[in-house]
């Protein structure tokens, strides 16, 4: 995994048991703090992910940087603009609402 110089990339299975050692077994940040030597911000970081996604953050398949500028396959493009579609309508609808509220 790349990251700045000086990074310290931990297993996935040692961020699994931090997070279970916080979350499932009570302990504190501190306690796990002081028992691991981590920083506090990297174990909630790693808490918040398990508690928001269910599982690990290198593991959403999130992606970094910009997305691509078009799908690369006709069907993937072809969903792109059915869900801007779909989108474009809902918000049209609350415009037409509002402008109804206000007369």
């Amino acid at each position: 995994m790349a990251g700045k110089k000086g990074m310290t990339h931990y297993p996935l299975e040692f961020r699994e048991k931090i997070v279970k050692l916080h979350i499932v077994d009570g302990f504190s940040y501190a306690q796990t703090t002081q028992k691991f030597g981590l920083h506090e911000t990297q174990i909630k970081d790693w808490c918040r992910w398990k508690r928001q996604y269910g599982i690990p953050k290198q593991m959403t398949g999130k992606k970094k940087g910009r997305p691509k500028a078009l799908p690369d396959s006709l069907e993937e493009r072809v969903k792109y603009l059915e869900m801007e579609n779909t989108l474009l309508k809902k918000f049209n609808e609350l415009l037409m609402e509002e402008e109804t509220k206000r007369k």
